[in-house]
């Protein structure tokens, strides 16, 4: 993982679907692929995704843009 003093969990700047994925990947130093499996797959199978989802979403801020 990344040590970059305070890493906060951010949404991503990939906008597709919210960009939520991208940016609990870049906090975790996981692959952005794998976790957007698991929110596809878990949302087959579970419903709870989908709403822990567009929670994460409502809840997590933007990542701050360097200008």
């Amino acid at each position: 993982m990344k040590s970059t003093g305070t890493n906060q969990l951010t949404r991503g700047k990939t906008f597709i679907a919210g960009g939520v994925c991208s940016g609990l990947a870049n906090h975790y130093g996981l692959n952005k692929g794998g976790i957007q499996a698991c929110f596809v797959i878990g949302s087959l199978f579970y419903g709870v995704t989908v709403f822990l989802y567009l929670a994460l979403w409502v809840i997590l801020p933007n990542k701050p843009s360097i200008a």
